[in-house]
């Protein structure tokens, strides 16, 4: 009989109490790690070997390596790619929140050893200083400089706010842009 009375109102005596309950749990379903309109973004930017643009810039930077830390002397990976990119450090961050623009520039990484990469990227432990404070502090600052000053022109205006200081007071004063 209960069967016959509308939705809302068995609703309604199910939450009086006056009718058992009678749904059943639904069957559970596992969530994909990657949503459907992920994988279809990802085979996008995929070209006819499988590639995405950044695989292509790794190796790239892996035939243009020359076997030694720029930092350290140090020797580095330059055959075996999923070694090699430990030592292909990017200058400006290849985070899609940062600087996606120039993510697969040509002049956007320097060769470093995975010591020396993770130097680079590790943000100071003092609180008034900033990454860049650090990287300045490094032997390979002057040329950072010109890689970064190689890029500035192609880094949107948005991305600018990433860009180190000192180099922006460097292009004004040098008027090269």
């Amino acid at each position: 009989m209960s069967e016959n009375l509308p939705y809302s109102e068995r609703l309604r005596l199910i939450k009086l109490g006056l009718l058992p309950k009678e749904a059943v749990a639904k069957p559970k379903k596992a969530i994909p790690k990657i949503s459907e309109k992920k994988k279809k973004e990802m085979a996008e930017l995929k070209d006819e070997n499988g590639e995405t643009e950044l695989v292509k810039f790794f190796k790239s930077c892996m035939k243009r390596m020359t076997g030694h830390c720029f930092n350290c002397m140090a020797k580095t990976e330059t055959r075996v790619y999923q070694s090699a990119i430990y030592s292909i450090c990017h200058i400006l961050d290849k985070r899609d929140t940062v600087c996606p623009s120039v993510k697969t520039h040509p002049c956007n990484w320097i060769e470093l050893c995975p010591d020396c990469h993770r130097e680079f990227d590790t943000p100071p432990l003092e609180k008034d200083k900033t990454i860049w404070d650090k990287r300045e502090s490094m032997g390979i600052w002057p040329v950072v400089i010109d890689k970064l000053i190689m890029i500035y022109p192609d880094l949107r205006p948005s991305e600018r706010r990433h860009f180190p200081e000192s180099v922006l007071k460097h292009i004004e004063n040098n008027k090269a842009f």
